[in-house]
């Protein structure tokens, strides 16, 4: 039902006709505000619209930008067109009716991907991928080569501090893009340099099992171009395979086996900082500071610098940039405090990434207790990865669980009260004091009675948790007032 993209989209994203008009579906989503920002950029109109997109007000937590025209989900809004393209986000479905309409009117109707591969035809691509690591690896990168004297063109699935946003066109024709294998959506690519960072059972919805996942990642991998390079874990057998099957020269990074072409050795956790020694080809070793704290974040650092350096990018430059990385968006941030309590928020949303950050919260926090604010996404991945979320949140002090959210998945409200009601009766079973609460006012009258001083309020999650820190500061902000 889509029409094919006419010959002048490429010239549309890329600023050969002047000022497109694009319509963004879906508009709240990280992804479509990247490439709002980036159309933006390249000197496009952009309208949005999103069901839950409720004027006059954006959505909770997304910045005002007045040069985007926020619209209502109604088909009586399109009449403001006529718009050049359609871009439709992974979370609207094809057959919405706001899409026959687009369809029915001649609009070319196109996936977020499928945009971005034509806004960066022509740049040098440099795409990170895995199943974690994927937005700040992107914005490391980013920032090394932002560093190096270039002007790159970036689309990452969280605002940069560095940056202010979370995509641009860039001046040079280099791009970092995060390269997500939902739907296999990243084989849209065709990267000069890859990073893949690890493959995990994650995608549940649409790779039935690991055969399917990895056929994605072969695909995505082969489409690198012959002169580029692959980099990857050591560590994760499942990338090896596929690495040993493409066509382009390969690099691996390890914080635990000496024979990757990139290690770090001796990392040493200092506040919110972290430091190791950087050991790259030819047995040349570079001390980093990294401005970042975790041993997930040292793997991010070793990728990002790898493939800084197979750009042309010094090591020393690329070592200097990370000791002032200003960090992105809900990836272990700082979100201030409250009655002595510390508040950060985090994206984690599947337990490898869960158990990385309550790690970290340990070594940053020793002392403290840690009281974990988790809202499980998707049921269909709660459930297939039940014993791993249940093992990942016992490194937690106390849970408050919320009930599941259920991404693009079509199940009853009770359905995700009963599958959380089940893992918080699973914690408590291994000791772990957890509690549900039916929405995020619950969680906040939990934490203002029985949160005390050194507390660390962690909230994770890929859906809506970080609004509790909003409610925070809202009452640190009245209080200072009165």
């Amino acid at each position: 039902m889509t029409p094919a993209r006419p010959a002048s989209l490429k010239d549309h994203a890329n600023g050969g006709v002047a000022r497109a008009k694009y319509l963004l579906l879906g508009c709240q989503g990280a992804g479509m505000t990247a490439l709002g920002e980036i159309l933006l950029d390249a000197g496009h109109l952009v309208a949005g619209m999103d069901q839950s997109l409720v004027l006059p007000f954006l959505p909770p937590g997304q910045k005002s930008d007045k040069r985007i025209h926020f619209m209502p989900w109604s088909g009586i809004a399109l009449t403001s067109g006529p718009f050049d393209v359609c871009v439709i986000s992974p979370a609207v479905p094809t057959d919405t009716p706001i899409v026959k309409q687009l369809v029915r009117e001649g609009v070319p109707v196109i996936s977020l991907h499928e945009c971005l591969t034509d806004v960066f035809a022509r740049h040098d691509q440099l795409c990170v991928a895995g199943s974690h690591g994927k937005s700040t690896t992107s914005a490391m990168l980013t920032w090394i080569l932002e560093a190096a004297g270039l002007s790159p063109g970036f689309f990452v699935g969280a605002p940069q501090a560095g940056f202010k946003c979370s995509g641009r066109q860039g001046n040079d024709r280099v791009a970092v893009l995060e390269s997500c294998e939902y739907q296999s959506s990243f084989c849209h690519f065709t990267p000069r340099l890859a990073v893949i960072t690890g493959i995990e059972r994650d995608h549940f919805d649409c790779y039935p099992d690991t055969n399917s996942e990895d056929a994605a990642f072969r695909r995505f991998a082969a489409g690198i171009h012959p002169d580029g390079c692959l980099v990857f874990r050591k560590e994760c057998r499942r990338t090896a395979v596929i690495a040993d099957a493409t066509n382009c020269r390969t690099t691996t990074f390890s914080l635990y086996d000496p024979t990757a072409d990139w290690f770090a050795a001796d990392i040493q956790h200092k506040g919110w900082r972290t430091s190791f020694a950087c050991r790259h080809p030819n047995n040349q070793s570079i001390d980093v500071d990294l401005c970042a704290v975790g041993r997930h974040n040292v793997e991010n650092a070793l990728a990002a610098m790898a493939t800084a350096a197979a750009y042309g990018v010094d090591s020393h430059v690329a070592a200097e940039a990370l000791s002032r990385f200003p960090g992105i968006q809900r990836r272990f941030e700082l979100r201030g405090h409250y009655h002595d309590m510390t508040l950060i928020d985090d994206y984690a949303h599947h337990p490898t990434a869960i158990t990385a950050t309550l790690t970290t919260a340990r070594t940053v926090f020793p002392q403290s207790r840690i009281l974990a604010v988790f809202e499980p996404h998707q049921m269909i991945r709660t459930r297939s990865l039940f014993e791993e979320f249940t093992r990942a949140l016992t490194l937690a002090d106390e849970v408050l669980l919320l009930p599941v959210f259920p991404a693009r998945e079509q199940v009853t409200h009770l359905e995700c009260c009963r599958l959380s009601g089940e893992l918080v009766r699973e914690l408590n079973h291994n000791a772990v004091k957890s509690f549900l609460f039916a929405n995020l006012d619950q969680v906040v009258s939990r934490i203002d009675h029985s949160g005390i001083p050194n507390d660390v309020i962690l909230t994770m999650g890929a859906g809506r948790t970080n609004l509790i820190h909003d409610q925070f500061t809202r009452r640190v902000q009245r209080h200072s007032v009165a």
